[in-house]
């Protein structure tokens, strides 16, 4: 694949993302954001602030990696079997034959660490954007040379390493993965309010309480 081709398929997948996030959160209120439909076990606004602390592991050494010296560029990119297998991975859930990844500890919703923990959605939101502008700016530098593709940066499971190009087969199709799972909980929680009377005052009025 050209390096070209590569930016422009990348580019259009990271504005498909940023349309599909502007339309379905810039006007929700903070309940329906922080709404669990009954069978799920995040809210719709804690599926975009896993998807932050992703980003937060990887943005910082990609950019340092695009300020390595005597890196030369090349028109042709070249992707081995493991980066692709890595997008393909992190492909929207879809069933049967989706993968189901664990989430390490330090990447689950913050409730789920400390329950004491709260977040502010319009500050998650606001990384979320930030992040987008950021990948897109190394989404047209690393593909361009194959020294900064094959240069390394450590995973969300240290120590383990992979290649930079790697790393943005896994950001970008993450953030989709984890749209696609917000965009099903509002839907439920739109279905949960629409037919169920529920205490307003409650956070998460359909959540069963979890066995200690």
């Amino acid at each position: 694949m050209l390096a070209t081709e590569y930016i422009a398929l990348r580019l259009d997948e990271l504005a498909l993302y940023k349309a599909q996030f502007e339309r379905g959160f810039y006007f929700l209120e903070d309940d329906e954001l922080f709404f669990i439909p009954e069978g799920e076990k995040w809210s719709a606004i804690e599926c975009i602030e896993h998807t932050n602390y992703v980003n937060e592991v990887f943005l910082p050494q990609l950019t340092q990696v695009c300020q390595l010296p005597e890196a030369k560029e090349s028109s042709a990119l070249n992707m081995g079997w493991f980066t692709k297998k890595a997008n393909r991975w992190m492909q929207p859930f879809t069933g049967t034959k989706s993968i189901k990844i664990p989430v390490p500890r330090k990447l689950r919703p913050r409730r789920l660490r400390d329950p004491n923990l709260k977040i502010a959605p319009q500050k998650v939101m606001e990384n979320f954007i930030a992040d987008l502008s950021q990948i897109e700016k190394l989404v047209r530098i690393i593909p361009n040379s194959q020294d900064l593709c094959n240069s390394r940066v450590t995973s969300t499971l240290p120590p383990f390493k992979v290649k930079s190009i790697t790393a943005l087969e896994i950001i970008i199709p993450h953030i989709g993965r984890h749209l696609a799972q917000a965009e099903r909980i509002l839907k439920g929680g739109k279905l949960a309010k629409d037919h169920i009377e529920t205490n307003q005052d409650l956070i998460y009025p359909t959540r069963k309480a979890e066995k200690k």
